[in-house]
């Protein structure tokens, strides 16, 4: 696949190609990279890689046809920057939910111990001591295996990545060495991307597949279709953590309350970790400072992860019980006259574990400000509606507003009429008081103009709600002024 050439570098984007560069043409859903193939030779392309036919295309460097492009990219630009992910201990989490908030468990599990961390997310990027703002759960490779060879410079020991199903089916993480996997849950999602739950299962499943002879698979068995995901693959080990009684880790004496949870971390048989030393049965008291039912599995799977790579049970105990949690995941931003929480809830299983949450605080009035998943299609909403309104009533909501941020969303996030209707559909067929903001800044002046002292304000959605605590705290500070 690789011409023995020196290749400057390698990229997917015409525009920045220089002289001696490899230039990959990917076929995207909007953009198609093979209309871009003369401008990347006029800038001095020294190869070019197509998924199109060669013969057709006159030109005077090496045109190599191969049958994905993106594959030939990841491999491209592993190779540039030498294989960084074999220099390092790469734990890979997927599922629907849970991914972000586990990966910061463990990267600060690891950072508590002493270790040099490494963290691709949602939310940021860490390569050491050198953190950058980011979106996309899980980068293109190009950017990917840049970031990885940075976190080998900087002598990184453990890298946390979250892996979405988009960068598994786009192969952005092909051509890395994953030691660890990590499954939190499956739920519908992504349902502009997968036209099945099967088809969404059997993307995940890429990630366990990957793991070499020696790795470990994280499994939660109390979710149905976790133990799918290691079907193909005989060689890692296993290691479960549920609530469940036939569980490797899982948690006993839980109590709740409005601000964290204690419980008893129970590891119920011995097992050998990656070192090869055995890690004992034995019990580890925590107390989080963050709610919620979702973070005892999300603990139960980052202290797996933990005791893995044989980190000790008192500095497990000392990371999480001081972890603060992360931003936009139940994150209680004001706690003042009235309570503001903000969570990135975005498909059906996400917004339950909110509620959830909520329905074990106390608060007077409850109020829902909740944005609308623009650009994913009209079903997820729908299913959004529904669980809304079904909670709506067991929670006694006061008022849900909801928004289509059409003041801070960019054009990808951008809700269409078909999504809109399909959201409201869903809460007016159940009689709730809804109302409906083109803009967010509009939902947040309605809810602070109703909220009173006790009550409680959900900021909900993904997205369209991301604006959402800078608007609101602004707006607050405000009113104090």
């Amino acid at each position: 696949m690789f011409l023995d050439i020196d290749i400057k570098g390698v990229t997917c984007d015409s525009r920045k190609v220089k002289p001696g560069y490899a230039f990959v043409a990917v076929k995207g859903e909007k953009m198609d990279g093979n209309h871009f193939i003369d401008e990347a030779i006029e800038k001095g392309a020294a190869v070019i890689y197509t998924g199109e036919q060669p013969d057709c295309l006159p030109y005077n460097v090496p045109v190599i046809k191969v049958k994905n492009p993106r594959v030939t990219l990841a491999g491209l630009m592993a190779r540039l920057y030498d294989y960084p992910s074999e220099k390092l201990n790469v734990i890979g989490i997927t599922g629907t939910n849970g991914k972000t908030t586990t990966a910061h468990m463990v990267e600060t599990i690891f950072r508590t111990a002493g270790f040099n961390t490494g963290l691709i997310g949602t939310i940021l990027i860490k390569a050491g001591n050198k953190y950058y703002p980011h979106m996309l759960t899980t980068p293109d490779s190009e950017h990917l295996q840049k970031y990885l060879k940075e976190m080998v410079d900087k002598n990184v020991y453990a890298a946390v990545m979250e892996v979405s199903s988009h960068g598994l089916k786009h192969h952005r993480v092909d051509y890395i060495d994953f030691d660890v996997a990590v499954h939190t849950n499956i739920t519908p999602d992504h349902m502009d991307t997968h036209p099945t739950l099967e088809d969404y299962i059997k993307i995940k499943r890429r990630l366990f597949n990957m793991l070499p002879p020696g790795g470990a698979a994280i499994i939660n068995t109390d979710d149905p279709y976790g133990l799918a995901l290691v079907r193909e693959n005989a060689r890692p080990l296993i290691l479960s953590y549920g609530l469940g009684s036939k569980s490797s880790i899982t948690a006993s004496s839980i109590d709740f309350n409005s601000t964290g949870i204690s419980f008893t971390c129970c590891i119920q048989r011995s097992f050998t970790n990656m070192m090869g030393n055995d890690v004992e049965a034995q019990e580890i008291p925590l107390e989080l400072q963050i709610p919620g039912k979702h973070n005892v599995y999300n603990s139960l799977a980052s202290v797996a992860v933990a005791l893995l790579y044989g980190i000790e049970p008192q500095v497990i105990q000392k990371a999480l019980n001081g972890f603060r949690g992360v931003w936009r995941r139940m994150q209680r931003i004001y706690d003042g006259r009235f309570t503001v929480i903000d969570d990135f809830s975005h498909n059906p299983g996400s917004y339950e574990a909110a509620f959830e949450t909520v329905q074990g605080m106390n608060y007077n009035n409850l109020f829902i400000v909740n944005a609308i998943r623009g650009n994913r299609g009209p079903e997820i909403n729908r299913r959004n509606g529904a669980m809304i309104a079904n909670w709506a009533r067991i929670l006694g909501a006061e008022e849900i507003l909801v928004t289509s941020s059409r003041d801070v969303v960019e054009e990808a996030d951008r809700v269409s009429d078909e999504e809109q209707q399909a959201f409201m559909h869903e809460l007016e067929k159940e009689g709730l008081q809804v109302g409906h903001y083109n803009l967010l800044e509009e939902a947040i002046d309605r809810v602070l103009g109703k909220a009173c002292k006790g009550d409680m304000i959900l900021l909900m959605g993904a997205q369209g709600m991301n604006k959402g605590q800078d608007i609101l705290m602004d707006k607050l500070s405000s009113i104090v002024r």
